[in-house]
Parts: C-alpha cells; structure tokens; sequence
C-alpha cells in the first residue's frame, strides 16, 4: 500500500464526512477517486460505502427529528431493489466504460434537471422518486458513486431543505450497510487487503469530519445547499468519466 495515496485517503475521507453532514451528500464524489488510488476502483466500492455507513450511523442522531420518513421508503426501496443487480453488472462490464457511460448519463441528468426546474415550480412524484431511488441504487453497487442521481432528484423534486440533509443518512444507511451486506457474497474478490491498522486509521478522519461538519451545517442556507448539489453531481459525473477514459487509454 502506497502510504501517500493513503494520506490522500485520508484528507478526502475527512472532507466527504464534513460534507455529508452539512448538505447530505458528496460522500461518494470526494472519497470513492481517493480510495480508488490505494484499493483500486473495485475494492473502493466495499470502502468507501462501509466507512459511509459509519458517517451516517454518527450523523443519524443529530437529525433524528427532521427525516423525511415517507420519502424515504419510496427512494430507498427500489434502490435496495437494484443493489444486486448493480454488482452483477459492474462485474459483468468492463469496468472503466460503466464508468464513462453512467458519467455521462449523470452530467446530462443533472443539466436536464437544472434546465427544467426553478425555485418556484418542481416535478416531484411517486414516479421520480421510484425512478431516481433506482438510479441511486444501481450507480452505488456498480461505481460507488450515487451522488449525481441523488443531486437530480433533489433539483428535480425542490427538496434542498434541513429534511434533505437529515433523510440522507438513514438513506445512505441502509443503501450502504446492503453493499457491505452482499458485496463479499457477490464479488468477493472486492476487498483491500490492507493491514488492521489502516483499517482503524481511516476511521478517524471519519469521526473529525462528523465533529466538523456539526461546528459548521448552521453557515449552510438552501442557496448554497441548491449550488453546491448541482456541482457535486456535475463533479460526480465528471470524475467518472475521467477516471474511466484514464482507465480505457491506459
């Protein structure tokens, strides 16, 4: 293991806890390039969703009260629905044109979303929260990366308010423990093997970026929440494209 993309693992595992508490997502985008670097772009997935999980399990007490428990069930559902699929399909594919191919599908989902929506009018809905819950879940298992399809259905539905940050943890929960859950019976050859140490390091930056995150979620108001989702998603999407042309040239 390389100790300096380790280090960097580390710096981006602090800065995606720190955003996952302040708006809901960005976990993914930050962490899953970074890990990539040490664990490779398979094992990165097991990762990065488990110390995801443990971000969210600090976080989920925090806002208890504002959890949008309806909207939950009807995202989380079909995504849990998909999350064997998804594997399956990462491990079926060449890895690196899943990635170009589902990059650009989000940059373009998340340009729609911003073109047909305003701060006055939204589109929310039985049918997008089913639709976009399956976007979720599949991106999740197959690339690690859910957050391009969580930022268009924010933008697409209207919902950037505190219920948006606190419902994203029990979402991410339950859509990360499944992966942690499966993943080893679906691809066990998916998991790094690095020595226990690391495994405790890495918690830490987890634990500092909850603590930090708390110190600054006041300073978020729903224009920089609605800003920073579109170009989280738009990143999210880019990163997977890169990544993947790097992957196919190389």
């Amino acid at each position: 293991m390389d100790l300096l993309s380790f280090v960097v693992a580390l710096a981006a595992v602090l800065v995606g806890a720190v955003g996952q508490r302040m708006i809901g997502m960005g976990w993914g985008l930050v962490v899953t390039p970074a890990v990539a670097l040490v664990a490779g772009p398979l094992a990165a997935v097991l990762v990065v969703n488990l110390y995801g999980a443990i971000a969210c399990l600090m976080i989920l007490p925090r806002v208890w009260r504002d959890i949008d428990w309806r909207r939950l069930l009807w995202i989380a559902i079909p995504a849990l629905a998909v999350m064997v699929p998804g594997m399956l399909l990462a491990k079926g594919l060449d890895t690196d044109l899943l990635r170009v191919a589902v990059g650009a599908i989000a940059v373009l989902g998340v340009l729609v979303a911003v073109a047909f929506t305003s701060a006055t009018r939204t589109h929310d809905g039985p049918a997008l929260r089913v639709a976009s819950g399956t976007a979720i879940g599949l991106l999740n298992a197959s690339v690690g990366m859910g957050a391009p399809a969580v930022g268009a259905y924010s933008l697409l539905s209207g919902w950037q308010d505190r219920t948006f940050v606190a419902t994203m943890q029990p979402f991410w929960v339950l859509i990360s423990g499944a992966v942690v859950a499966v993943r080893p019976l679906v691809a066990p050859e998916g998991s790094p093997e690095w020595p226990l140490w690391a495994w405790f390091a890495l918690a830490l930056p987890v634990v500092a970026g909850v603590l930090l995150g708390d110190r600054l979620a006041h300073l978020v108001n729903p224009t920089v929440v609605r800003w920073t989702i579109i170009a989280l998603s738009v990143l999210g999407g880019g990163a997977l494209i890169v990544t993947g042309t790097l992957g196919l040239l190389g």
